[in-house]
């Protein structure tokens, strides 16, 4: 029977949502330790998996990330315990500062690393937490892309096609009953969830916003963390929009969906969207744009809409379609559900993981 370690040192986030989601798939058939931070979000999610845990003193602020780096003796520890359970591969679902130092002690065991950016993000991402992933993805036998469009910025950065795997994004447990969105009479209300950072496009939805309020009856919700200053020339004269600006724990979330009929992905630039899932546990219909790998995540005039990004007329003329015809999009949000339900569920996800893993412990020999 092989052996996994799958580490997930993050904090918060959608990385802690995958790794839970691929340990407890991966119990099923193998044996898992699963190695997270004493820092994570709800932390009491994981004691419900069955497989072998380590739980890490990992840190909490940049200069005691670099700490850490400088002075590993936490990593060490880590990789201490990671030896005494004698895994055959490990697996790393999300980029951590500390990986690529994992990596590195323990050479003689191959790595599966999830690259959710082959094209890291200018607005997210400094110079020295790029190296950082690159050493990662240099020492990982395989990678994991979330789409087939992300080929080429992985190829780019010096790795084989022949080591790369393309397994989407499962359906994402928003909450454990993953409720779905109430029926109402009402279909007015759009949702834009998630980071604010430039790349996200809000200032191109907040114009379209703008254009749309003149002819329906229309409300905006924007939930998520972020700098809004480049945004309150366009936000002040804008009425019926209601602004979340902080980090949205994962019991907050569901309230945010629920209350709301559309969400609007207008990325002008982007890898995929974990948001893109939320909306699929609630049946919601999306509008986004052409990005990426979002095409492979919506099909569009099925289970929802994309349109060109940089264009508020464009994202407007989407928006005033699924106002005016609500049936039709609450039609796309249930099959966008049934989709995701069907073909992007987590038995499937971690069966191409399984794989993935499979090929890397292969790859190596014996040990």
């Amino acid at each position: 029977m092989m052996r996994i370690a799958l580490i997930y040192l993050g904090r918060r986030g959608a990385g802690r949502w995958i790794s839970l989601e691929l340990a407890g798939e991966l119990h099923k058939k193998f044996s898992v330790l699963t190695v997270t931070s004493e820092y994570m979000e709800n932390p009491s999610e994981w004691e419900t998996l069955e497989s072998e845990r380590l739980v890490v003193s990992t840190f909490r602020s940049a200069i005691q990330a670099l700490f850490s780096l400088i002075f590993p003796l936490r990593i060490n520890q880590l990789v201490k315990k990671v030896r005494v359970f004698q895994p055959d591969v490990l697996l790393f679902p999300m980029f951590h500062p500390w990986n690529g130092f994992i990596q590195r002690r323990l050479t003689n065991i191959p790595s599966v690393v999830f690259v959710h950016d082959p094209e890291p993000h200018p607005d997210l991402t400094g110079w020295f937490y790029s190296k950082l992933e690159q050493d990662t993805i240099r020492q990982a036998e395989r990678c994991i892309i979330l789409s087939k469009n992300l080929m080429d910025g992985m190829i780019a950065r010096g790795k084989d096609m022949e080591k790369l795997d393309v397994i989407p994004l499962g359906l994402f447990r928003v909450t454990p009953s993953r409720k779905l969105n109430p029926s109402r009479q009402s279909f007015s209300t759009l949702l834009f969830f998630g980071r604010i950072v430039p790349y996200k496009g809000l200032e191109i939805l907040l114009q379209a916003y703008a254009d749309i309020r003149r002819t329906h009856q229309v409300r905006l919700l924007i939930a998520g963390e972020g700098d809004l200053t480049p945004y309150q020339s366009l936000l002040k004269d804008l009425p019926n929009v209601q602004v979340v600006n902080h980090w949205v724990p994962d019991d907050e979330i569901e309230k945010f969906f629920a209350e709301s009929d559309l969400v609007v992905l207008p990325y002008t630039s982007g890898s995929q969207s974990g948001v893109i899932p939320m909306a699929a546990s609630f049946g919601l219909p999306v509008i986004a744009t052409r990005v990426g790998g979002i095409p492979e995540q919506i099909t569009n005039g099925e289970t929802g809409w994309l349109v060109e990004p940089n264009s508020k007329d464009v994202l407007a003329t989407a928006l005033r379609e699924a106002l005016d015809h609500p049936d039709l999009a609450r039609g796309r949000g249930e099959a966008l559900r049934r989709h995701y339900e069907s073909e992007l569920n987590w038995e499937k996800i971690a069966l191409q993981v399984e794989e993935s893993l499979m090929k890397a412990n292969q790859a190596r020999g014996p040990k």
